[in-house]
């Protein structure tokens, strides 16, 4: 197979030189969404910025949610009103900045006799829904009754179906957006290294200096900055406690699982919202030829670095979706999941999970240390804003103003030539959707190798090309590469042998593996702890 070598590439080594040499003006720890947003608002103003991440980015959290730009039509029952608010205008930002991984979508959400929400109650939220999105509100709701609800789903259980309302949201590729957030802030100067742990943090000349061991190499080294943003998701109390070791934890972590079954198990046209029998809001989401539940939300003061999906909520997703839907599926049609945990600031009280608030906190940890937490993907750019603005007052330096509600994630003048007449128009939408303006490597790789362009597998509709265009985006291993560079699902889909290897002959180049290393990531790959109950091929 032939390779095409004129792709980007993130050179992490490069980085790591960078961040050994030079004295930073700020030092962002967290590649999730939120640590990402930061990088990118505070290099575009004009700070010397460093990023890193114990692991790859947003692997933690921001690749692990239910791919949602959204409001959050549940936290109007909260009364979360100016969360919804702020959410939905974000979600209209996202749209603009980010349309390749943004789309609006219709929403479903049935109402069954003793099951959901009344009928009245669901009027009145989704007309409040629309009025707080105002101008940026994507379509007007609809409401139906039974008949007309089982025609447009035939997959919802007539039996005491009460009709259904329909309203419109947004779809987001989640990790992808944490990539080009990332890709953002290196275009404006950011110096970003995954796999890069903090272990140590100390004041040093007015600012910090961290302690920082390369994961990959097991070498450690200092890293100097003017002034430190702890954005570390679920781990950012580990973070607090070495600078301000006297501080109560800031966070209530929670856990949410999804798990994913085939299309033709589960075939629905659109995101549907279903209650489970404790009253609980999730969604059916379709995804190409799969289907994925979720999400649970579960208070039980586990260990975060717990990535697995306990076989309880599992069951808990699928009999609830199984008394919700005519197509009754089992835990034997699971074939993923994925696990995650939510950074919720700490209530002062004991509540449900599901009932602890979403909103943000931005905290002065100690002098010139802030610690950003809380929220929702839909609200990071919003987040980092205000972060920064926190930064820039407390610790007087200069910067310019933020532009990153204006400003492309991927600027257009990255695209080149475009892909040569008579290019499956399929394949390009796919490879936009993917790199955005920043898609012209793909597609001359295919001018000079139409061979490049054939999908990798079945089950696999991306192509070589792709995969070496993703492979060169500092990919570590192949869960990197797969789950967050190319797969919208993480550890939900699994591929056959044939065509993990025709990935990996794919990526090896721009990887520089061995064979065997190879072989060691596809034996990793496919039984990886995080999968239920494995990825073998199938």
């Amino acid at each position: 197979m032939t390779r095409v070598p004129r792709t980007r590439s993130w050179d992490r080594a490069a980085a790591i030189e960078r961040l050994r040499a030079e004295a930073f003006d700020v030092l962002v720890v967290g590649g999730g969404v939120t640590g990402a947003g930061v990088a990118r608002d505070a290099a575009l103003r004009g700070l010397r910025v460093a990023l890193v991440d114990a692991g790859d980015w947003g692997a933690g959290t921001s690749s692990r949610t239910t791919k949602f730009a959204h409001g959050g039509l549940r936290y109007l029952e909260l009364f979360d009103f100016g969360l919804v608010r702020t959410a939905l205008a974000e979600r209209a930002v996202l749209l603009s900045i980010a349309p390749h991984l943004t789309l609006a979508s219709p929403f479903v959400l049935p109402v069954y006799s003793g099951r959901s929400r009344p009928s009245w109650e669901l009027r009145a939220g989704l007309w409040l829904y629309d009025a707080l999105a105002g101008r940026t509100r994507l379509g007007r709701h609809q409401l139906m009754d039974a008949g007309a609800a089982l025609e447009r789903e035939p997959c919802l259980s007539p039996r005491g179906l009460r009709g259904a309302g329909v309203y419109w949201d947004a779809r987001v590729r989640d990790a992808r957006l944490v990539i080009e957030t990332i890709g953002d802030a290196r275009r404006a100067g950011a110096t970003a290294a995954s796999y890069c742990a903090v272990e140590d943090v100390e004041r040093w000349n007015g600012g910090w200096a961290a302690e920082v061991l390369d994961r990959r190499s097991g070498e450690r080294f200092s890293l100097e900055a003017r002034a430190f943003v702890n954005a570390a998701g679920p781990w950012a109390d580990r973070l607090r406690r070495r600078a301000a070791p006297w501080r109560e934890p800031l966070l209530t972590p929670t856990k949410g699982i999804h798990c994913v079954v085939r299309r033709d198990r589960l075939p629905l046209r659109d995101p549907t919202a279903l209650f489970a029998g404790d009253g609980r809001l999730y969604f059916a989401v379709p995804e190409g030829e799969w289907t994925y539940l979720g999400t649970t939300d579960t208070l039980d003061g586990g260990d975060v670095d717990d990535l697995t999906s306990p076989a309880e909520d599992v069951r808990y997703l699928v009999e609830s979706t199984a008394e919700a839907l005519a197509m009754p599926i089992s835990t034997a049609d699971v074939v993923g999941t994925w696990a995650g945990w939510r950074p919720l600031v700490r209530a002062r009280t004991r509540r449900e999970a599901s009932a602890i608030s979403r909103d943000e906190i931005t905290e002065t940890t100690a002098p010139r240390f802030l610690t950003v937490a809380g929220g929702k993907l839909t609200t990071y750019r919003a987040m980092a804003e205000e972060a920064v603005d926190r930064l820039l007052e407390e610790t007087g330096l200069a910067a310019k103003t933020c532009v990153t509600a204006i400003r492309p994630l991927v600027p257009a003048e990255l695209g080149g030539e475009g892909p040569a007449r008579g290019t499956d128009p399929g394949a390009v939408e796919r490879v936009r959707g993917l790199f955005g303006p920043d898609a012209d490597d793909v597609f001359a790789g295919w001018r000079e190798h139409p061979e490049d362009a054939a999908p990798l597998g079945p089950d696999f509709p991306w192509s070589a090309a792709e995969v070496d265009r993703a492979a060169r985006e500092m990919v570590e291993t192949l869960d990197d590469l797969v789950d967050r560079r190319l797969l919208p699902l993480p550890g939900g889909v699994p591929l056959l042998d044939a065509t993990l290897d025709r990935v990996l002959e794919a990526a090896a180049p721009a990887l520089g593996w061995s064979p065997g290393r190879q072989a060691a990531e596809a034996a990793r790959f496919r039984g990886g702890a995080e999968r239920w109950p494995s990825r073998a091929g199938v």
